[in-house]
């Protein structure tokens, strides 16, 4: 019984098969178009998309072709093709910008560039795009019901952009570039105020000082010394990471008995004055 059920489904497989060639080779437009709905419906998006591919031209003068492109951008979509995806339901805005399904394409357009946005160690193009068109979104749906959704999208791209350039600074830091390292973590401060890495930014900021500090030349020490500490102590006040301030608290410390032996021999030299 089950060998002949599994020929069965064999069976109507091929003949399922036989039937998607024939209209897809043939010249039947109309078949086309009902067969590609069919697959469309049944989640059968590779085939649905060549089919759709080959009738969207015959019905861009039908109103049927407002249901059809929406279908097709759809089925890109779901297949992984975002860049045409994205490209298709933008094009559906602009030709049916009072449409129903407008404020559903613009957040499939958003869908689209959030996922194309890549892994946070290589270019960020795609992120700063995704990021465009959320904002476009939210301009165009302060009220949408999409908007939670939308907004959490946005952060983890705001995430992934802060965890990039806070690398960056970092890596000068790994390179023994300090003076590069001090500057980036500067600037990163300044431009991702808030970021969830505030924390570990400031805290290598001041190891980059600390380091710079050590391994100065005589003249140059001293300043350095007092420039590093002024770093512990603004992260010891915005720091509530118990690990890193106990890392910070042994390297201040070191700084601390640098500068004494430094400032020493001034000390007792104003003192026999």
């Amino acid at each position: 019984m089950k060998k002949t059920l599994v020929i069965i489904a064999g069976i109507l497989l091929l003949s399922a098969c036989s039937q998607y060639q024939k209209v897809y080779n043939g010249k039947d437009i109309e078949a086309k178009y009902k067969m590609g709905w069919e697959l469309y419906e049944a989640g059968k998006y590779h085939k649905a998309d060549q089919l759709f591919s080959q009738v969207e031209k015959f019905y861009k003068r039908k109103p049927s072709y407002q249901r059809l492109l929406f279908a097709h951008a759809v089925t890109l979509f779901n297949m992984k093709y975002y860049n045409a995806a994205g490209e298709k339901f933008r094009k559906f805005t602009q030709l049916y910008p009072e449409s129903s399904k407008a404020e559903e394409a613009d957040y499939y357009i958003v869908k689209s560039y959030y996922a194309l946005s890549p892994k946070y160690s290589v270019d960020q193009a795609y992120t700063l795009r995704a990021m465009e068109e959320i904002n476009r979104f939210l301009k165009k749906y302060p009220f949408s019901e999409y908007k939670t959704e939308i907004n959490k999208m946005n952060t983890v791209l705001q995430r992934k952009l802060e965890r990039k350039y806070f690398e960056v600074a970092k890596l000068y830091y790994d390179l023994d570039r300090y003076k590069a390292a001090i500057r980036a973590f500067n600037n990163y401060l300044v431009d991702y105020p808030g970021s969830y890495l505030k924390e570990d930014a400031l805290f290598y900021r001041f190891k980059s000082a600390s380091d710079l500090a050590l391994k100065s030349v005589l003249s140059k020490k001293e300043d350095r010394l007092q420039k590093a500490i002024a770093y512990y102590k603004n992260f010891m006040a915005k720091s509530q990471q118990a690990d890193l301030k106990d890392k910070a608290t042994v390297i201040y410390k070191n700084l601390e008995k640098e500068l004494a032996l430094i400032q020493k021999p001034s000390l007792q030299a104003n003192a026999q004055k």
